[in-house]
């Protein structure tokens, strides 16, 4: 009995431990301003004025911690390997971190000192990217404003400064996208892991947006606690979305130049996608067979497709196609992919195919989920690009919304054709 359940189940072979999906981040390029927007002075004048207003506010003023001395930071940017913004430098000038305020001096998170920068734990990095939670099904998406920051769920430039115990971070990017700037303020962490959220341009700006809001009575005062209500982003609206049917271009509001998640069902036509043109991560649900025509133009890396019959022919004049998951009912021919740059991941467990040889001429692919009738297929033909995983479903299975398989993960080859 126990022998026949493991039959039965899912099993993900991890071939190459140490492969990671390629980060969209590093193929960007740097930004075109290296000035950063920040000004020493001017951070050190508004730390003192948030806190004179703070002490106003709460009847007492807080102590900082002793400041940071000029061969702490020097050591620190040593081990970092990055010199830190001249402005969030001069702060650590005044003092090194925040100790144990009641109120943080960042808006509720801890402002860390030096000695804990460089040594943080990314465990949340790690657990986000196992393969057992399909990390080939997910898209890092950009931020706003558009290519400001790196598509990367975490860089080494980027220096978390302040800590909201919940596993996120405030950081300073000194690894900006090409519209970005050095110094600029951005959100990372676990809540973040589909793409950093921008924050500002600078600590300067961050610290003086706190002291406009305190200037203008947005706060709340709970206990000894001050709660700010500043203009700042956070994870609403960190990338748009739309879910359901077609949208109608018409209805306003429902879809726009930022949209970069798309989820549909009960498509019959694409041309919707006109009003997408940033869409990014797609999935297509459809009792028919729909034009796939549009998908050509638009810079989609992870396509899901749900359909009766699919050609690929439009979806693989796409250059940007990264990943591809195929369900359909028809036979599905992969030939059009061979001319896909950079498609290293590819799902057809759950789709007839025409033509499955086709599979040992994408040299790129790294990711591959079969049944375990096409994997025997496969491993007869021989000649196989070099995957670093392959998922081996025994049978065809049923596809669902959100389409994740519970795996067993084995870090072995898969079996033999005979096994």
């Amino acid at each position: 009995m126990a022998t026949s359940s493991r039959q039965n189940r899912p099993f993900l072979y991890v071939i190459d431990e140490e492969f990671v999906p390629p980060d969209r981040g590093d193929e960007q390029e740097g930004p075109e301003s290296a000035v950063p927007a920040g000004d020493p002075d001017e951070a050190v004048r508004l730390l003192h004025h948030y806190r004179q207003l703070m002490a106003r506010i709460l009847g007492y003023e807080e102590e900082l911690p002793e400041p940071a001395s000029e061969e702490a930071l020097v050591a620190v940017e040593e081990e970092l390997g990055v010199a830190l913004p001249a402005d969030l430098r001069a702060l650590y000038g005044v003092a090194d971190g925040d100790g144990d305020l009641v109120n943080p001096l960042f808006d509720r998170q801890d402002w860390l000192p030096l000695a804990e920068i460089g040594d943080l734990d990314d465990e949340w990095l790690d657990i986000a990217q196992e393969w057992r939670f399909e990390p080939w099904r997910r898209t890092v998406f950009d931020a706003r404003p558009p290519h400001a920051v790196r598509r990367s769920p975490l860089r080494a430039g980027w220096i978390r400064f302040a800590f909201d115990t919940g596993g996120n971070w405030l950081a300073v990017d000194m690894d900006p996208g090409p519209n970005g700037r050095p110094g600029q303020v951005i959100k990372v962490g676990v809540d973040y892991v589909e793409g950093p959220v921008y924050v500002a341009d600078s600590v300067t700006t961050f610290l003086r947006r706190l002291v406009e809001a305190l200037e203008r009575g947005d706060y709340r005062r709970r206990d000894k606690s001050l709660w700010i209500d500043t203009d700042l982003p956070d994870l609403a609206g960190r990338h748009g979305w739309y879910s359901g049917g077609p949208p109608s271009c018409a209805r306003a509001g429902q879809a726009g130049p930022r949209v970069q998640e798309v989820r549909v069902t009960d498509v019959e036509d694409c041309a919707f996608l006109a009003a997408m043109p940033e869409v990014c991560s797609l999935a297509l649900s459809s009792r028919g067979s729909p034009d796939l025509t549009p998908l050509g133009g638009h810079p989609v890396e992870y396509l899901e497709l749900d359909v009766e019959s699919a050609d690929l022919t439009a979806p693989a004049r796409n250059r940007e196609l990264c990943s591809l998951s195929v369900t359909c009912a028809r036979p599905v021919e992969l030939a059009p992919l061979r001319t896909v740059p950079h498609l290293w991941a590819l799902d057809i467990a759950a789709a007839p195919v025409a033509d499955i040889a086709t599979v040992s001429e994408l040299t790129g692919l790294r990711y591959l989920e079969v049944t375990r009738d096409q994997w025997r297929e496969l491993s007869e033909l021989g000649d196989l690009p070099q995957l670093a995983l392959v998922g081996v479903h025994p049978h065809r299975p049923e596809r669902d919304r959100p389409s994740r398989t519970t795996w067993v993960t084995t870090y072995d080859e898969p079996p033999s054709p005979t096994a």
